[in-house]
């Protein structure tokens, strides 16, 4: 899937998807299994998720920043050409097909104490949220307002591109909880659950 040209109703489509997959993939999971960790440095599943959530809410909030047309655009927001090639760029980064690693912007690292169970729950209902909201915003009025990444502010983008961002990179990281429940030392489910 190329992530860089959905609209912004595939794109709620698309989070419908994966809200869905979420709960039909990891929503059964024991709080054991959920916390699990490959190793002291590795993420388990709940760790991806607790990072979509948190750089998720983030995303938004830029993303209802810029559309608040009383604040004032800083430099990177006014670029013509510039936003348009960071966002396809980021977009293609993110995509579950990327195979080059990074690190996560410190304000959406996870923790790696106890998460609650309920992890699941809440990305896919957040999730839901992001599309009803994006079923509210108008396409042309997402593709052509430009808002700042929340993570470098340097960095500027569509509201539309941050959709897709979102969108690329909850699926990247649910694959990465995939693999993590795919390796041999994952703690079995408990006989009856």
């Amino acid at each position: 899937m190329d992530y860089t040209v959905l609209t912004l109703a595939e794109v709620r489509a698309a989070l419908h998807d994966i809200a869905r997959d979420a709960q039909d993939r990891f929503g059964g999971l024991t709080g054991t299994q959920l916390n699990w960790r490959p190793d002291e440095t590795r993420w388990g599943v709940a760790q991806c998720f607790e990072h979509l959530l948190t750089a998720n809410r983030l995303m938004l909030e830029a993303a209802y920043t810029a559309l608040d047309e009383t604040r004032p655009r800083s430099i990177w927001q006014r670029l013509p050409v510039l936003p348009g090639i960071v966002g396809r760029m980021l977009i293609r980064s993110q995509t579950p097909a990327a195979t080059r690693k990074f690190i996560a912007p410190t304000a959406a690292r996870p923790v790696f104490t106890d998460i609650a169970e309920d992890i699941v729950r809440r990305f896919a209902d957040q999730q839901r949220e992001a599309a009803a909201w994006m079923a509210a915003l108008d396409a042309a009025r997402a593709e052509r307002t430009i808002m700042t990444s929340p993570f470098l502010r340097v960095i500027a983008y569509s509201v539309l591109d941050g959709c897709r961002l979102m969108a690329a990179h909850d699926r990247r990281h649910m694959e990465q909880a995939q693999r993590v429940m795919a390796l041999p030392e994952f703690p079995a489910a408990p006989v009856g659950r």
